[in-house]
């Protein structure tokens, strides 16, 4: 699953990631970083195949 993200949903993101950690759930992804200096776009790449965005907010 890949999301591009704007740098406040990436840093929502990455919040949610920090808290299933917590919890014991792996979130393994992997990150490139685009867009400009005053818009960065973050394009992020879930490596779990069965894992998505949405289990990520059921599970935070």
């Amino acid at each position: 699953m890949k999301a591009l993200l704007s740098k406040e949903d990436y840093e929502t993101f990455t919040e949610k990631v920090d808290t299933a950690s917590s919890k014991g759930i792996s979130i393994p992804y992997s990150v490139e970083y685009g867009g400009t200096v005053g818009e960065p776009t973050f394009e992020v790449t879930l490596l779990d195949e069965n894992q998505d965005l949405d289990l990520l907010d059921k599970i935070t």
